[in-house]
């Protein structure tokens, strides 16, 4: 289970927290000038760009490219805890009466609920062995058929970007043999999804108006760097705005973390105001 010790970048300028599935622990550094002008280049679901991201930002002996895509998803999502909150809020408008409802609630309980399942995994008339040395699992059954899956990486991502059908393409690199049968599909679909619960979904809630469900579906990865793009945007401002009040260099002013150069900014605004 993924275990925060520090929830804000704060003083200290990192985050260290606990990814589930690899057991790694990971320190983040509060993001500089020039990581903000790697984020504010965000577009769409880009890996090769996340990668990118990952290796500027995170600490730990580890190949960035070979971890789980769950792994991955929760670090973004402790990324965003650190730079803008715990609480992710968003407004919704009801289908019935057209109000506007807010759908809340905070990454920490998030992913607790997303908590990926431990150990085999047995069923009634299934089962998964566990993993071996390379990751590769396998379905048990009494009707003898033993496909076998393993959980997708970010290179498994950045493998099958562009393609024109990735979610086949993704599916044939992790599941074999492939394709199955639908009963079977649908096994290998459940343990994935307890092994490593998707990090996107609806999200319910209800109308303040009318009292109607209001539903949204939420991509973690996608929305917290979209928000995190949008932040990063600042930073042509701010370069500007320092560059012209304290003259100094481009390459002092991204060279600072982001909480220090805003303070800098917004100090430089009042007193031009």
């Amino acid at each position: 289970m993924a275990h925060t010790r520090t929830r804000s970048f704060g003083g200290g300028g990192v985050i260290r927290f606990e990814v589930p599935l690899s057991g790694l622990t990971i320190t983040l550094r509060e993001p500089t000038g020039a990581d903000d002008l790697l984020l504010a280049e965000y577009q769409g679901d880009d890996p090769h760009l996340l990668l990118r991201l990952i290796e500027r930002l995170a600490e730990a002996d580890v190949d960035w490219s070979d971890l789980a895509v769950f792994d991955i998803d929760t670090l973004i999502l402790r990324l965003r805890q650190g730079m803008i909150g715990d609480r992710v809020s968003s407004h919704v408008a009801c289908a019935g009466c057209g109000g506007r409802g807010d759908l809340s609630f905070g990454i920490e309980t998030y992913l607790a609920h997303h908590r990926p399942h431990e150990g085999p995994l047995q069923k009634r008339s299934w089962g998964v062995s566990g993993p071996d040395d390379a990751g590769w699992r396998r379905l048990t059954g009494a009707d003898g058929a033993q496909p076998r899956f393993r959980l997708p990486t970010l290179n498994d991502q950045i493998a099958v970007a562009g393609a024109p059908d990735a979610p086949l393409a993704l599916a044939q690199r992790c599941v074999e043999p492939h394709p199955l049968p639908a009963k079977l599909a649908a096994r290998v679909e459940t343990a994935l999804g307890a092994y490593a619960p998707p990090l996107a979904g609806s999200l319910r809630g209800h109308c303040p108006d009318c009292g109607a469900v209001i539903e949204a579906r939420f991509e973690a990865r996608q929305y917290c760097l979209q928000e995190l793009s949008y932040r990063a945007k600042f930073v042509y401002d701010d370069v500007g705005t320092l560059a012209e009040r304290y003259h100094w260099s481009e390459r002092a002013i991204l060279a600072m973390p982001y909480a220090r150069r805003a303070q800098y900014a917004e100090r430089a605004r009042r007193q031009e105001a």
